[in-house]
């Protein structure tokens, strides 16, 4: 390869870096650390570093439903909150709009008695803890003669949810399903 050649290719690849972050963001459908998107496209760390903190500078400038958002020390490509309700409607299938609830009411509530969420969600409540709870989604926990139930670490990643504490939390699903007072 010339000498040219090999310049060319490396302005090249510095200036597709954040699209490469991008496409890696994209694909996984899921939150990723910055070691995880290193190793995907095999760029330093500190390099890979600057591009997302760029790639999410330039999705905050875009008149766009998305946004690179950052879950703890975890980044990903999702909707904007305020876009979620379009979403939804196309989401997972295996999270059906019923699951979605009773998720929603455990973050909303949490820590809630599995007896008190039957009473909002009926007998399918069994179903849907146990679903939550093999997607650790949730955390369950013995409590007398019932359980226990809150949200997993998992939960907000699995979301794409930023809450910081759990008031936030419980806003942000609230919002997402339709309960709770606006005023939250």
């Amino acid at each position: 390869m010339t000498e040219d050649m090999e310049e060319y290719e490396e302005e090249f690849l510095e200036e597709d870096l954040e699209q490469m972050v991008e496409a890696v963001l994209f694909s996984a459908g899921r939150p990723l650390t910055v070691p995880e998107i290193e190793q995907s496209i095999g760029k330093p760390r500190s390099e890979v570093r600057d591009a997302v903190k760029k790639l999410r500078r330039m999705y905050q400038n875009r008149k766009t439903a998305l946004e690179v958002s950052k879950i703890g020390r975890k980044y990903s490509l999702q909707l904007k909150s305020k876009y979620n309700k379009y979403g939804l409607e196309m989401m997972d299938e295996e999270m059906s709009k019923a699951l979605l609830k009773s998720a929603a009411l455990i973050a909303y509530y949490q820590p809630i008695k599995q007896s008190d969420l039957k009473k909002m969600v009926g007998e399918k409540v069994y179903d849907h803890v146990n679903e939550l709870e093999e997607k650790d989604l949730i955390l369950v926990e013995p409590d007398g003669r019932t359980y226990s139930l809150r949200t997993s670490p998992k939960f907000q990643e699995y979301f794409g949810l930023e809450a910081r504490d759990r008031n936030e939390l419980k806003k942000l699903m609230a919002k997402k399903v339709g309960i709770g007072d606006e005023r939250d």
